[in-house]
């Protein structure tokens, strides 16, 4: 966001934003470990060979600055923290504080603005982290789509960016964030289609295999929905919804390995997994005077920051989108508006995306995915 935004929205670029994690995976793809005692090398390293990442080990100052900005994600043990404290490093997202003890982790934790990690405890969703990381430094496209309000089409267009995507030769997914969505699957008439829905993958964890080929395609595009309610029931399969934050994060680093673009349905926001490292963030705003309104609220109560925003013109929404994004105070990706082959296409159950037009919600879809992935 401009930081100089007079309508209020705008807040100063801060750790954990896309242009801060975007710096880090320019430089190398090694994690780094700060630590001496032995026991915590040794349990950090078990958990990097799991995720198949070899942590790069500093011990003095010198090391710590020269990998401080380019490791994907930094790991402390309590008896380095004074010492990372003391050489006065850049905030930054991504570092870790590593060990047994809670209390001497904790005590630190506040000025690193870093989390704890309690080992042998944690050593599941430390090898997650590691191989989120990981991920982190690759090539993969990771987009996150969030409604300023309800009936903008979100999902259809996060189902219409895989779909260009994978015409044009990419390896595309699209993933289902909200666990109170009706299933990407319906939006792209794949309801039926053989492969794993979230139910299926509740038990993920940590570094898991390549999904291609397990999960639902349609049209080139992998999707991870949530499985119909009255299936779950019938087959004891499992709750409706999302599954914990570890499982999301382990489906999410399996794609960002094997996918060009990996595009991810918020809905409106709510109970989401945290950022990814990378990850582009777009808010979907409707070209209406309480869709605008709507949209700074959601923006507030998200804390979004390094967002970018799509704006869903129409018969009904018919302010600029240029002066949308200026009221806002957010960077214009692109628009889209209303078009009949839309809905046609979703009362057919047929794909969203696929028209061979120039013009219209094909062109305005085609330009969103130039931007993303150019």
């Amino acid at each position: 966001m401009n930081t100089e935004n007079p309508s209020g929205l705008a807040t100063p670029l801060r750790p954990g934003s896309r242009a801060s994690a975007r710096a880090l995976r320019q430089g190398g793809s090694a994690p780094l470990l700060v630590a001496r005692e032995a026991r915590v090398v040794e349990q950090v390293l078990a958990a990097a060979a799991a995720a198949g990442v070899h942590p790069e080990l500093a011990r003095e100052a010198a090391q710590i600055r020269a990998g401080w900005r380019s490791a994907p994600c930094i790991l402390v043990s309590a008896e380095m923290a004074p010492l990372v404290c003391g050489i006065a490093l850049e905030a930054r997202p991504g570092v870790h504080l590593v060990g047994s003890s809670l209390a001497e982790l904790a005590d630190w934790s506040a000025m690193l603005q870093a989390s704890v990690l309690v080992l042998p405890d944690q050593t599941v969703l430390l090898t997650s982290i590691l191989d989120q990381g990981h991920v982190g430094a690759g090539e993969a496209h990771v987009v996150r789509v969030v409604g300023g309000s309800g009936g903008l089409g979100v999902s259809t267009l996060c189902c219409a960016l895989g779909q260009r995507a994978a015409d044009r030769g990419l390896v595309a997914a699209v993933v289902e964030l909200d666990p109170t969505g009706g299933g990407l699957d319906l939006v792209l008439g794949a309801e039926t289609a053989p492969g794993w829905r979230w139910h299926d993958l509740r038990q993920a964890a940590g570094h898991i295999d390549s999904l291609v080929g397990r999960l639902p395609n349609v049209s080139g595009v992998d999707v991870v929905a949530h499985g119909r309610p009255e299936t779950l029931a019938g087959g004891g399969g499992g709750k409706h919804g999302l599954p914990g934050a570890e499982a999301v994060r382990a489906v999410l680093a399996s794609l960002s390995r094997t996918h060009d673009l990996v595009v991810l349905d918020a809905g409106q926001g709510s109970e989401t997994v945290e950022a990814w490292p990378g990850q582009r963030q777009v808010l979907v705003c409707g070209a209406d005077v309480r869709g605008v309104v709507a949209a700074q609220s959601r923006a507030w109560a998200l804390g979004l920051h390094d967002v970018e925003l799509v704006v869903r013109t129409g018969a009904a929404r018919r302010i600029a989108p240029d002066l949308v994004a200026e009221t806002l105070g957010i960077p214009l990706l692109g628009s889209f508006g209303d078009d009949r082959r839309v809905t046609r296409a979703a009362e057919q159950a047929a794909p969203v995306g696929r028209g061979r037009g120039r013009r219209g919600y094909p062109r305005q879809v085609e330009a969103l995915v130039d931007g993303l992935v150019a």
